[in-house]
C-alpha cells in the first residue's frame, strides 16, 4: 500500500497529514511525496479499557511509529509489539493508521 506523505519546499518539514501553512516556517508551498509503509515502532501504550466503540478489540496499541528520519505517524495495532520492531502499514480506515508486525 502506498502512503502519501507532505514536504515543505522551504525548510523540508515532513508531515502525514496536509496543512495550509508549516509549523516550522510558515510557508505554504507543500509537495507530495511517497512515505514508506514500514517503520520502527518508537513508542506505544496499550489500551486494555477502551471507549465503548472500541470494547471489542482490546486490547490494543497504538503506537507512534518511525517511517523516516524525520516522519512519525500515530497507529492502531492489534498485535503485541515492543519498541523496535518493525511494522507495516496494512489498511487505512476512517483515516487511522492500522499497522501490522513483521515477523522475521
Amino acid at each position: 500500500m502506498t502512503m502519501v506523505g507532505y514536504k515543505c519546499r522551504n525548510c523540508r518539514y515532513e508531515s502525514i497529514t496536509p496543512a495550509i501553512f508549516c509549523p516550522q516556517c510558515s510557508k505554504q508551498q507543500f509537495e507530495e511525496v511517497n512515505v514508506p509503509d514500514q517503520g520502527e515502532v518508537y513508542s506505544f501504550t496499550t489500551i486494555r479499557v477502551p471507549p465503548p466503540e472500541f470494547a471489542s478489540i482490546a486490547p490494543y496499541q497504538v503506537a507512534l511509529v518511525q517511517l523516516t528520519e524525520k516522519l512519525q505517524v500515530t497507529a492502531f495495532i492489534k498485535e503485541a509489539v515492543q519498541i523496535g520492531d518493525c511494522v507495516k502499514l496494512k489498511e487505512i480506515k476512517n483515516k487511522a493508521f492500522i499497522f501490522e508486525p513483521i515477523f522475521r
